[in-house]
Parts: structure tokens; C-alpha cells; sequence
């Protein structure tokens, strides 16, 4: 390899990295895509991923070296795009075809988004409305957060436009929404606005970001993992500020609703009603390909199944452990089965476990001065993180070395 391969071959790789991580590949990941694609083209590369920054060293032989370094854009989930890349990646194999790889990325990242516009919008109110439920409140509202949801998503598309607000869109949007649970509260009443306002914000809410920080620590990708857990908890703070304000506003302007006497009780198959409904939004939030509905359905019943049955017995530890343990290998199964990316089992399936709303809660409890219960439910999102990572860990590192092993055995 001379030296202008090695050129072209580093910018390649940086114009991949680049793809995968804004199309939502954790550090790991894409690290492990950078290595194990320079080593079939003959060359050794050593990525190091955070979410702003990626350095690429490409070595060939003993005295060829390129470094590509190169801030990296904000990121968001494509698990349609993802899955094109994860298979251009798997075609990879001579330096001679740089170029029509390089064709082929420029294609795939120009492909518009699965969901956009009213669709997008539409998904809203199926998302929102099915958090309500599974935040245990009835079916009114299960109507307010869909409509609320349905107003966050159509105005988080319309000031994503507006780069320049930056932090301020979770405020602001937050503020709407629970002006917008305590208005719907007089003309619906006999319901909870928070449980209303909570799930129609839930599109920001970082419990999966917090899922994937804890597993970059695990895997000693510490910089990543800080800043990402980092993010999400100043997410969590802006999210729950912007709800006070719109709250305590409300209530100056409106009179305060009197609350229900009891939290209405729903009938047992309305919860697996939410969360088949849920795995239907998720192809919106993920923009993965309708063809994958039935996957992200039933990653989220095969989660939710697999929690409620060990929870009943030890616990909700144990349970949130199990649940992302059958997930996550179920995603390695699929993997191997279909040749196609384990995250569109794992991410659905993980989502509909994780703590997001607990956090919400607790820092909305920290601003209302009740410290007892915001660290205890902060410390319980942080713990069900955790347990959450590490069960995805551990069928990340399990099930690829059956599988290859299965593989490599003779037939017959």
C-alpha cells in the first residue's frame, strides 16, 4: 500500500465513522467497525469515539502512518441507515474498490428519514399515549398525552430548524407541554396532568442515552460514556425545569384541578395493548424501516414479559437485569438468523425498559424541594441502568463467541 491508498483509505474510514456515529452507533461499536474494516483491507487502525471528537490512526507496514482527527456533528438514531452501513461494512474487503464504497456511503446518507413530517407527528400521539398507560394512568390520559405528544413532536421538528436555540428547545417545549396537561385537566377532568404532561415529553427523555452511557463505562470507554451520561443528565434537569415553569405558570393563570380520588384501574391486557403500541412508535423514534415492525413489537413484549415474570418473584433489579438479558441475546439470535443489525431487537426491546421517567421524576421532585424522594429515584434510574448495561454487556460478549463457534464446526 503506498502512500496515496493510505490517504484515501484514512479519509474513507473518517467519512465512515462519521456515518455510523451520527446515525447512532455507541463508541464501542463504532470503534470496533474502524478495526475490523482496516484489518481487511490491510491496515491497522486505532480509533478513539467520543460524542464530539473521533481520532482515526491508520498503519500500514512499519512506516506508513496516516491520522485523521475531525470534530463530529450531533448525533441521532437511523436504524434504517444503520443497517445499510452495517452491510456496506460487511462488504468491505479490497482496497482496490475505495471509490465504490465511497460512492455508495455519499447514497446512503443521502437517503431521506423513514418518518418525517405529519407521519412523524402522528407517531407522536401513539407514543405518548402508550407511555401514559404504562405510567399507569387511564384512558383519558392516555388521550391528553397523545395530543400533548403529538404538539412536542410537531414543535421539536419545527425548532430542530433553529440551531441557535440549542438548549432551550427542552425548556421551552417542556413548558408547553405542561401548560398544555393542565389546560387539557378542565376540559378533561378527573385525571393526573403530571402523568399527562410526562408522557407527552417522553421523546426527549434520555433513559436509553443513560442505558448506553453505562455500557461505555463498562467497556472502559470513559469519555465517551461521561459525556453521554453527562448529556443526559443535564437533559434531565432542563426537561424538568422547563416543566416547572410551564406548571407554576398554568397555575397562576388557571385554577388549580382537584385531583381523582383513586388512580383508575385498567384491565391487565390494556398494559400489553401499550406495549405493542409502543414497538409501533419506536420504528418513528428510531426511523427504522416499517419492514422491522414486527421486530421492534416483539423486542418490546419479549422485554416486558421476561421483567414482569422476574420481577413478581425477586424483584425489579433482577427483572430489569433478565429483561435486557433475553433482549440482548434475542438481538444476537436475530443478528445471526437474518444478517442484520442486533440494535433493531435491542434498542426497542432496551426502551421499554428503561428509566427515563424515573429520572424525570426525581429531578422534577429535587426542583419541588423534595430531596428524599428525588435522590432515591434518581439513585434507582442510575442502579436500573446499570443493571440494564449489564446484561446487554453480557450478551454482547456471550452470544457472538457461540454463534461464531457455531459457525466454524464442521457440518455433520
Amino acid at each position: 500500500m503506498n502512500e496515496q491508498t493510505l490517504m484515501r483509505l484514512a479519509l474513507f474510514l473518517r467519512d465512515l465513522g462519521r456515518a455510523l456515529h451520527v446515525s447512532g452507533a455507541p463508541a464501542h461499536a463504532l470503534e470496533s467497525a474502524m478495526n475490523e474494516v482496516g484489518r481487511r483491507l490491510g491496515a491497522r487502525v486505532e480509533g478513539f469515539a467520543v460524542l464530539t471528537f473521533l481520532a482515526l490512526t491508520v498503519v500500514s507496514g512499519t512506516h506508513s502512518r496516516r491520522v485523521e482527527l475531525l470534530r463530529l456533528p450531533p448525533y441521532d438514531y437511523n436504524m434504517a441507515r444503520l443497517i445499510e452501513l452495517e452491510a456496506l461494512c460487511r462488504e468491505i474487503t479490497s482496497v482496490d474498490d475505495l471509490d465504490v464504497y465511497g460512492e455508495r456511503l455519499a447514497a446512503i446518507m443521502r437517503q431521506p428519514a423513514p418518518w418525517s413530517g405529519w407521519r412523524f407527528v402522528g407517531m407522536g400521539f401513539l407514543l405518548s399515549g402508550s407511555v401514559a398507560l404504562l405510567l399507569r394512568g387511564g384512558w383519558v390520559e392516555m388521550l391528553c398525552g397523545g395530543l400533548i405528544g403529538m404538539c412536542f413532536v410537531a414543535g421539536y421538528l419545527q425548532l430542530a430548524r433553529i440551531p441557535r436555540l440549542g438548549p432551550a428547545v427542552p425548556v421551552i417545549l417542556c413548558a408547553l407541554a405542561a401548560i398544555g396537561a393542565q389546560g387539557l385537566a378542565h376540559v378533561f377532568p378527573q385525571q393526573l396532568p403530571f402523568i399527562s404532561a410526562v408522557a407527552g415529553i417522553v421523546l426527549l427523555l434520555p433513559g436509553f442515552m443513560i442505558t448506553v452511557a453505562m455500557s461505555e463505562l463498562a467497556t472502559q470507554n470513559y469519555l465517551a460514556g461521561t459525556g453521554r451520561l453527562t448529556g443526559a443528565f443535564v437533559l434531565l434537569f432542563l426537561m424538568g425545569a422547563g416543566l416547572a415553569i410551564g406548571t407554576q405558570i398554568s397555575l397562576a393563570w388557571l385554577p388549580a384541578v382537584p385531583l381523582p380520588d383513586g388512580i383508575p384501574t385498567l384491565p391487565g391486557w390494556a398494559i400489553w395493548l401499550a406495549i405493542s403500541a409502543l414497538g409501533v412508535s419506536l420504528l418513528a423514534v428510531l426511523q427504522a424501516p416499517w419492514s422491522a415492525v414486527h421486530v421492534s413489537v416483539g423486542a418490546c413484549l419479549l422485554a416486558w414479559t421476561v421483567y414482569s415474570l422476574v420481577n413478581a418473584t425477586m424483584g425489579n433489579v433482577v427483572g430489569a437485569f433478565a429483561g435486557a438479558l433475553a433482549v440482548a441475546s434475542a438481538g444476537h439470535l436475530y443478528r445471526y438468523l437474518s444478517r442484520r443489525p442486533a440494535t433493531l431487537v435491542q434498542i426497542p426491546g432496551l426502551i421499554a425498559l428503561v428509566p427515563g421517567s424515573m429520572g424525570f421524576r426525581g429531578v422534577h421532585a429535587l426542583i419541588q424541594r423534595d430531596s428524599t424522594a428525588g435522590i432515591s429515584l434518581i439513585t434507582d434510574m442510575v442502579l436500573t441502568g446499570a443493571v440494564l448495561a449489564i446484561g446487554l454487556l453480557l450478551a454482547d460478549n456471550i452470544l457472538p463467541l457461540i454463534f461464531e463457534r457455531r459457525k466454524n464446526e464442521p457440518a455433520g
